[in-house]
């Protein structure tokens, strides 16, 4: 099964969900992109892996559960931004603030990953749940003189977990979790098998 892609990343809790609905229904009013994200699939990516072989994967598994890991933490989201540019962004998203708890899964994960064979990301992290990408047409909201206050909103999120997703390209919702590591209550390394 190595054509399937895979990807590390933090869902997003059911509220967030919703949230993010609203304001993927909202931009619809003033954009056109090809790729809208399907609720169940919103997340914040810690690396994406592109295709693996199941022997890789394993490896990765075992790694991820004898990691220590964080405490569960809290996470601040907001407000919307883009990748691209201001007016036609190729990628409309909410910025995701880069705590000290988040990088470290980000670093153990990056490191986790050398280990099996993957390259580190050259560029600097930047996580962000994207709610559309592929721009067609249309001006983002962001780029008008008055933004509407809802794209301006933050949030809190609490993190206890993040998981090994598989991509299937041809499917909605697209991303399915293969394997979930729970972050530790007490401390100790602890993930959990789906």
């Amino acid at each position: 099964m190595g054509d399937h892609h895979y990807f590390i990343g933090i869902p997003l809790l059911n509220e967030k969900r919703d949230e993010f609905t609203a304001l993927q229904q909202l931009l619809k009013h003033d954009m056109s992109y090809k790729n809208w994200t399907h609720p169940e699939d919103f997340h914040i990516t810690i690396k994406f892996l592109g295709a693996c072989a199941t022997p890789v994967l394993e490896s990765i598994k075992q790694q991820l559960m004898s990691y220590l890991w964080p405490k569960p933490f809290e996470l601040r989201l907001g407000p919307a931004d883009t990748f691209g540019k201001r007016e036609r962004p190729r990628v409309f998203h909410i910025a995701v603030n880069s705590s000290s708890d988040l990088l470290m899964i980000h670093e153990g994960v990056e490191q986790i990953c050398e280990q099996a064979g993957f390259a580190r990301e050259g560029r600097r992290y930047s996580p962000h749940v994207t709610l559309a990408k592929k721009w067609i047409d249309g001006l983002s909201p962001l780029a008008t003189e008055e933004v509407d206050s809802r794209f301006m909103r933050h949030y809190l999120m609490n993190v206890d977990r993040f998981c090994l997703y598989r991509v299937h390209p041809q499917l909605s919702p697209k991303y399915e979790v293969v394997y979930e590591v729970r972050l530790p209550s007490g401390g100790g390394a602890g993930g959990t098998v789906n």
